[in-house]
C-alpha cells in the first residue's frame, strides 16, 4: 500500500458516510439551521464538493475547476464565485436551494478529477509547493487539509441529520 491508497480510502470513506448522513433527508431537513448562526447541510455539501474542486484543480494543478469547465453555476443556480468560506450567517441562509442529484453530479466529477491528480502524483510530488503566493503548502499538505476539513464536514452533517431525526434515524 502507498500514500495514494490511503488518500483514496480516506476519501471513498468520506463519501460513503456523506451520503449515509444525507440519504432520505428531506428538503427542508436540508435546509435545517439549529439557529439563525448555522449553516444547513445544502450548504456544507455544496461547500465540501466546491473546497475539493478548489484545492485539487485551482490550487494542485494550477487550472480552471471543474466548477468553472462544466458551468455548474449556472447548471444549479448557485454562485458562481467563492465555495462558501468566509460567507456570513445571511449568505449561508440565503443560499438558493438545488438539486442535490445534480450536486452529487458535480461532486463526482470533482472526485473523478482528484483522483485522476492522484495518480500522476509520486512520493517526491508530496513535497512540493505548487502556488509561489502560498509556499507554506506542498501537495502532501494540501492533500491532508482536503481529508481533514471533509471528514469535519461529514461529522456537521451527520450532527444536523440526528438534531432532527434522533441517532441512527
Amino acid at each position: 500500500m502507498d500514500f495514494k491508497d490511503i488518500v483514496r480510502m480516506a476519501l471513498d470513506e468520506y463519501t460513503e458516510d456523506l451520503h449515509r448522513a444525507v440519504n432520505g433527508l428531506t428538503p427542508a431537513e436540508r435546509r435545517f439551521q439549529p439557529t439563525p448562526e448555522a449553516h444547513h447541510v445544502d450548504f456544507v455539501i455544496w461547500h465540501v464538493a466546491r473546497v475539493e474542486d478548489n484545492w485539487i484543480q485551482g490550487f494542485g494543478r494550477g487550472a480552471e475547476t471543474v466548477w468553472e469547465r462544466g458551468g455548474w453555476a449556472a447548471r444549479l443556480g448557485l454562485p458562481e464565485q467563492g465555495n462558501g468560506w468566509g460567507y456570513t450567517a445571511r449568505q449561508v441562509a440565503e443560499l438558493p436551494p438545488f438539486d442535490l442529484d445534480l450536486l452529487d453530479q458535480y461532486a463526482r466529477d470533482v472526485r473523478a478529477g482528484t483522483i485522476a491528480f492522484l495518480d500522476e502524483l509520486s512520493p517526491d510530488d508530496l513535497d512540493r509547493t505548487p502556488n509561489p503566493k502560498r509556499p507554506q503548502v506542498s501537495i502532501g499538505s494540501m492533500l491532508s487539509h482536503v481529508i481533514v476539513e471533509e471528514s469535519q464536514h461529514v461529522g456537521q452533517v451527520a450532527y444536523l441529520r440526528g438534531i432532527q431525526r434522533g441517532l441512527d434515524q
